[in-house]
């Protein structure tokens, strides 16, 4: 074989049949280990007729859920079922959110309408899923995308949440936010604004230029300045 007399570093096996290392003496690159993601829901609800049905999952069921799939019992019944338009015949749950670490968008006690994430890296960045592992049900953004192997980024809207880590062999169920059926609704649009505002001011008592500012920001979303004429 001239090239192995050329070459002597060369590998025979490499080079006749194209298996192991290249070069004597090299390591051959270990594989990947595979996911350990299931890729399937742990149970789907169905009605009478055989089609998917929304399973509600509140606060209480979740717990009894996620100790029936680590146990590798049959999963509790949910406490009742939904239908919401659009979601029909699809591997659909509803969740209820416990805790504020999504606030202002999520709060505590609304359902989040979701759908099974099939695969990893089909996770969009930044969108919105519940996170389910033998421990917790959990409502987060994640960062993206997700490498195979590499632990997921979880992230809360909530700036007082710091941002945490998640191995991928600890997550069992990935399900993507489609919806959110929600009892928290302001009753003034501008609450937050005008009480920015009402801070603001009384910081800057004796400060006409900042006053001119809030002036103008609140010309913008029509509200009025505490002690304004008119």
């Amino acid at each position: 074989m001239d090239i192995l007399n050329q070459f002597p570093e060369l590998s025979a096996e490499w080079l006749m049949r194209g298996e192991g290392p290249m070069v004597h003496g090299e390591e051959t690159p270990a594989q990947a280990a595979p996911s350990t993601y299931p890729g399937i829901p742990y149970a789907v609800s169905v009605d009478a007729n055989g089609e998917e049905r929304i399973s509600v999952w509140g606060i209480k069921a979740q717990g009894g859920y996620m100790l029936a799939r680590a146990q590798g019992q049959e999963a509790p019944e949910a406490l009742e079922t939904i239908s919401v338009p659009g979601y029909k015949g699809r591997s659909v749950r509803a969740f209820e959110v416990a805790g504020d670490s999504m606030q202002p968008i999520i709060h505590q006690g609304d359902l989040v309408i979701a759908t099974y994430t099939e695969r990893l890296d089909l996770i969009q960045p930044k969108h919105v899923y519940v996170v389910i592992t033998d421990e917790l049900v959990t409502v987060k953004r994640l960062r993206g995308p997700v490498k195979k192997n590499e632990p997921l980024e979880l992230l809360s809207d909530n700036r007082y949440y710091d941002p945490y880590l998640l191995p991928q062999k600890d997550v069992r169920e990935i399900w993507q936010v489609q919806a959110l059926l929600t009892r928290s609704i302001p009753a003034n649009r501008d609450e937050a604004y005008d009480r920015m505002l009402v801070l603001m001011e009384m910081l800057a008592q004796d400060s006409q230029q900042l006053r001119s500012l809030l002036l103008d920001v609140a010309a913008r979303y029509d509200v009025r300045l505490v002690g304004e004429n008119g």
